[in-house]
């Protein structure tokens, strides 16, 4: 569903959660409480970066007696002696580990400024979007959730979206891993909206591609796990497609494996295969040995060695 601004950006809402963006326990945590933001800041018609900086300003003019936060690492402190030492040990952690990051990145990339270049197709989507465009970081009709028609035409004039669930997964794993390397070098880095609309195609595709296999099963238990690590909610009708389409291709699969069953039942074992023959012999004696051993699932010449024996037990 599309997300159109419908309200005020909710600072004091917003303040908490940048708490957990920045103080998380985890990494979940902290891209729960980023995907939160991100859709507090949709909600007023902004971006999470011009939330962000909206909240920077409002903290900045605000006298520090009315910031409800003001004091509680001593109250904590009090409470919890060691609190301020632990959680300065956790951020120089998280540091530690983002430096880290980032040196790993610098030798894929090349440099910082690498990571960030647009891609050919960032480049193709801001061109063929950029007539829908519509005041600060959104297009016309749409903040966020599914575009609009207009917007899908330009989506896939750009690029079309990949036929299969696994060239689906494919990109939409490609982007998140784009983004989350910038994210790495810039914390408070926001995907344009181009890249972010192209992220909504590419999820709605992914609750609604049929893949009734074994293989796009386990590819959509899969996108069933990073929607749950995501750690936030979604839009119950795109849930409620996903289900659909999972029934869809897990009755298309068993009705399959039923059909073989039914129609593919040769015996396996020879005792199972000789009592087979004997009983097609029995009751439908005018049968080739090839028609047998085709039904049966053996060669024509056990069918024929069987049918001498038999004719020789009868004597």
């Amino acid at each position: 569903m599309t997300i159109h601004p419908s309200s005020t950006l909710d600072m004091e809402k917003l303040r908490k959660v940048r708490a957990l963006m920045l103080g998380g326990k985890t990494e979940g945590e902290r891209l729960a409480a980023r995907g939160r933001a991100e859709v507090l800041a949709a909600r007023a018609g902004v971006t999470l970066q011009q939330a962000l900086s909206k909240l920077d300003a409002a903290k900045q003019a605000a006298p520090q007696s009315g910031n409800p936060f003001a004091g509680f690492a001593d109250w904590m402190e009090e409470k919890e002696p060691g609190y301020k030492a632990e959680q300065a040990r956790r951020r120089a952690d998280r540091e530690a580990n983002r430096l880290a990051r980032c040196k790993e990145l610098l030798a894929e990339y090349g440099s910082e400024k690498a990571v960030f270049v647009p891609t050919d197709l960032e480049k193709r989507l801001r061109r063929a979007l950029l007539p829908l465009r519509e005041g600060g970081d959104s297009f016309k009709g749409w903040v966020a959730g599914n575009p609009t028609p207009a917007m899908w035409a330009a989506i896939q004039a750009a690029a079309p979206l990949p036929d299969t669930l696994h060239g689906i997964w494919a990109e939409h794993a490609a982007w998140e891993k784009l983004v989350t390397d910038r994210i790495t070098f810039e914390p408070y880095y926001d995907a344009p909206a181009h890249v972010r609309a192209r992220q909504a195609a590419l999820e709605r595709h992914m609750d609604r591609t049929p893949a009734p296999s074994i293989e796009g099963m386990r590819a959509r238990l899969a996108w069933l796990a990073h929607l749950n690590d995501r750690g936030f909610t979604r839009d119950i009708h795109d849930d409620e497609a996903m289900i659909a389409t999972l029934r869809a291709d897990f009755e298309a699969i068993a009705a399959g494996v039923q059909g073989m069953c039914q129609t593919h039942t040769p015996a396996q074992r020879p005792a199972q295969r000789r009592a087979a023959v004997l009983d097609l012999l029995t009751t439908e004696p005018g049968l080739s040995d090839r028609e047998i051993a085709r039904r049966v699932g053996c060669s024509p010449q056990t069918v024929g060695n069987w049918r001498r024996r038999k004719a020789e037990d009868g004597r």
